[in-house]
């Protein structure tokens, strides 16, 4: 079972949050029928989402990271919970993708993902308001933005980093990843001394060995003392269904709801997020419609 964890150094100076993810991506990807580039880029980005949810212990709390990059595959969703739940899908996908590229070790993924755009993350604490905040895409590596995003935007310095790895078959393999940061009184020099670490290819090697959240934080402290604290298990769930299908066909408006029903016996809506579909029937329609007039009125 995919599971993240919370830790702390023995000097109590950095914040680790680790995760394996496996089991989330390769869910999400069998949902979009994604392998390869697709499934490094949106796992990626399921990963972050993930670990930037652990601000608080809240399990109301909610971080939604969406991406608009210039490149083929640069626009994504990702809705994640401080309960463990994560979903997230593609806004567009090219007919062909282009391959990723292999640098120093790592699937580079950049060009595809766009490195103009921008990053959008919407925080919801449980709170009366939410905190949205916007970074430029400077690389189009998922992590590597969202880590300027934290220290721009947030003003926490910090390191992430995100990994896919795949079979033979370009399937999801493992996945996983680790978020380090310091309070802004210390300073990043505690983190400056972690990144080549949690950077290098070191980190990929260890998740293909079925490293577990514990072993991913031993791995980026250098051996470090930490202590672990508190844990959640990781899953890929939608909250979609037939209300919010009805809600969404509902911004038609009662006429042309009414002429759908008429053209028509039944109405698929789609999940973007799951892919799961819900039938509308034409009484559906109609009594939406109906409701919507009696609401106007």
């Amino acid at each position: 079972m995919d599971s993240l964890q919370r830790g702390i150094s023995a000097n109590q100076e950095i914040r680790v949050v680790s995760a394996i993810t496996t089991e989330v991506v390769r869910e999400a990807c069998q949902r979009h029928q994604l392998r390869g580039a697709e499934a490094i880029i949106l796992g990626r980005a399921l990963t972050a989402g993930c670990l930037l949810a652990t601000l608080t212990k809240n399990d109301d709390e909610r971080v939604r990271l969406q991406l608009s990059g210039d490149g083929p595959l640069g626009r994504m969703l990702v809705d994640a919970r401080g309960n463990g739940d994560v979903r997230g899908c593609f806004g567009d996908r090219p007919q062909v993708v282009p391959d990723a590229i292999e640098v120093d070790g790592r699937t580079r993924v950049g060009h595809l993902v766009g490195q103009s755009g921008r990053m959008v993350v919407t925080r919801d604490l449980g709170l009366e308001q939410t905190y949205q905040g916007v970074v430029e895409l400077a690389t189009g590596e998922i992590d590597r933005d969202v880590e300027r995003y934290l220290e721009e935007s947030e003003q926490l310095p910090s390191l992430m980093a995100c990994e896919v790895l795949l079979d033979g078959n370009e399937a999801v393999f493992r996945a996983g990843g680790i978020l380090c940061q310091t309070f802004p009184e210390i300073g990043r020099h505690q983190l400056d001394a972690l990144r080549e670490n949690l950077h290098g290819p070191g980190f990929a090697s260890l998740l293909a060995r079925d490293g577990e959240p514990d072993d991913l934080m031993g791995f980026v402290l250098r051996g470090g003392a930490f202590k672990s604290m508190t844990g959640i298990s990781l899953q890929f769930r939608c909250n979609c269904g037939r209300e919010r299908a009805l809600s969404v066909v509902s911004t038609l408006g009662a006429d042309d709801l009414e002429q759908l029903a008429e053209e028509q016996e039944h109405t698929e809506v789609k999940c973007s997020y799951c892919g799961r579909g819900y039938l509308l029937g034409r009484d559906d329609l109609l009594d939406l419609a109906a409701r919507l007039r009696r609401e106007h009125n």
